[in-house]
Order: structure tokens, then C-alpha cells, then sequence
């Protein structure tokens, strides 16, 4: 399924290293990731979560707070497999790997056979994710030009991440399916409301931007979590884009706390490739080599 960032020819293992037709080669790292992610690509040198950022990540969904989303998508792909034996998957966004790796240990569970790639801009949570589960190809690559061949994948699960469309409409099957994962309006409002004066409740569904796929449903998943711990607390606020515009005493406040017991929802919409979509695939076809 992957393909050269640079010519778009498709690529292959061989020893140490990914080589293409074009004779590009790329370096697989000490923790069996590669960094598919052009100079050209970045918008800073370390672009996505820093080290602590991933580290907090990592750090707290292992504790499982976060389980029932995790449940809720690897339900939805069960539901969508559909006598399916074999499946290729594409974690947008993956992160440090927690959702990504427990996709595939229910896969493997059900005896399907799964390819699962997992990209990430970010550099420290690529090499964080291939640290920690072994049995998924970790990428280091932008959503804005996947390295990933047209029409390959049966399913594609973007969490929290960037939505470009054009992109998973060109590496979806026909019948393929897209699940968005994006936060719903109550998604940590207990822990907002002691961080800030003013709270406001909002939420943003994809659908709208995604017009160019069939939307099959949305999924809401809410139910309230007490944390326990005073790290655990930390490292959910230090994984949120909350902690860089947050007044100082609303921080310093959360962090004095011993539990807290906040909401979590998310909203996970569930699009599909089909036949209706066919008029737009060669709109976004991908680039070939000249």
C-alpha cells in the first residue's frame, strides 16, 4: 500500500530500507519506523506533539479512560466488515498508537488478517508508537499527501486529526469506509469549567466537508470518568490544546485537585465510497512520475 512521497511509485521492503521503482530509498529507523515526511511538508523543523506532549498521551490512555471510544470505533469496524477476511487500515493521526494497536488486537481476535498503517506528522509519536506495538507499519508522513496507494484501503479512521478529503477519497476502495472521530459539545466540560471563567459548549461535525462521501450515521459515545490520579489529571490537560491558552490560575487550580470527575463524549461519523462518489475520483487522483 505505500508509495514514494516523492514520484508516488509504489515501494517495497527490502533489508533496511523502503526503495521504490524511482529508486528513492528511505531509512527504517533502530524502531522499525520510517519518515516519509518531505523538508517541503513541514511547517516548522519538529512539526505535531512534542516528546511531553506524546509522553502525557501515552500516559493516560493507558489507564483506559479513554477505553469506550476505543470499544465504539473497533465496533464499527466489526459491524462494517462484512464477511471481510483480509482488511487494509489507515490511523490518521495515530499518535503514540493506542487505539490503532487495540484495532488491531480486536481484528487479530476475530481471525481477520489486517495491514494497518499508522501515520503520524509527529515525529515523537511515530517512534513512540513503534516502541511500544510491533505488529503495524508506523510512518512518519503528512495527511495533506499520504503515501498511500489510490483505491488500497477498506477502511481509513482519522481521530482528532486534519480532514483532508481529496486524500481519502483517492486511497479509499469503492465501498470503503471513512470514521471521523471529532469531540462532542460536553467532551471535558467539568474540566473546562474550573480552568476558565467562561465555558463554551460547541462541537464541529464533519459532514458538511465530507460532502463528496455518503454519510452512513454518527455515532454519539458519552459517559463521565472520575480520574483518580494527580498525574493522570496533569497529562489529560498536557495532551489538549487547552494547555497552551489557559490562564495560569485556572491551571494551577485543576492541578491542586486530588480526582475530577468530567464528561467525555465524542461524535464518530461513519462515510462511505460508492458508486455516487465515482464522479469525483479522477478529480483527485494522484500525482505520477513523468
Amino acid at each position: 500500500m505505500i508509495v514514494c512521497p516523492v514520484c508516488s511509485k509504489k515501494m517495497q521492503k527490502i533489508e533496511r530500507k523502503y526503495i521504490c521503482e524511482g529508486n528513492h530509498n528511505f531509512d527504517i529507523s533502530k524502531f522499525n519506523h520510517v519518515n516519509l515526511l518531505l523538508s517541503s511538508q513541514k511547517n516548522s523543523k519538529l512539526p505535531g506533539d512534542n516528546k511531553e506532549m506524546v509522553l502525557s498521551r501515552k500516559n493516560y490512555l493507558e489507564k483506559g479512560y479513554y477505553k469506550g471510544i476505543s470499544d465504539a470505533i473497533n465496533e464499527i469496524v466489526n459491524k462494517n466488515l462484512k464477511g471481510l477476511k483480509e482488511v487494509n487500515i489507515l490511523d490518521i493521526g495515530c499518535g503514540e498508537g493506542y487505539y490503532t494497536s487495540r484495532l488491531k488486537n480486536n481484528l487479530d481476535d476475530l481471525g481477520v488478517e489486517s495491514n494497518i498503517i499508522g501515520i503520524d506528522i509527529s515525529k515523537e509519536a511515530i517512534i513512540s508508537a513503534a516502541k511500544s506495538y510491533k505488529k503495524i507499519e508506523w510512518i512518519v508522513a503528512s495527511a495533506s499527501s499520504l503515501p498511500i496507494e489510490d483505491e488500497s484501503l477498506d477502511f481509513i479512521v482519522c481521530m482528532f486529526a486534519k480532514i483532508i478529503p481529496e486524500e481519502k477519497m483517492r486511497t479509499l476502495k469503492k465501498g470503503g469506509k471513512l470514521i471521523i472521530v471529532s469531540t462532542g459539545e460536553n467532551h471535558l466540560l467539568q474540566l473546562k469549567e474550573i480552568v476558565y471563567e467562561t465555558v463554551r459548549k460547541d462541537y464541529y461535525s464533519p459532514v458538511e466537508d465530507l460532502n463528496i462521501f455518503s454519510h452512513l450515521e454518527t455515532l454519539n459515545v458519552k459517559y463521565d470518568k472520575e480520574i483518580l490520579e494527580k498525574d493522570s489529571i496533569e497529562n489529560l490537560f498536557n495532551m489538549t490544546p487547552y494547555r497552551w491558552r489557559s490562564p495560569q490560575s485556572g491551571v494551577e487550580k485543576l492541578f491542586s485537585l486530588d480526582k475530577l470527575k468530567t464528561t467525555i463524549e465524542v461524535n464518530i461519523d461513519v462515510f462511505e465510497k460508492n458508486k455516487k462518489n465515482k464522479t469525483f475520483i479522477n478529480l483527485f487522483s494522484s500525482k505520477k512520475c513523468n
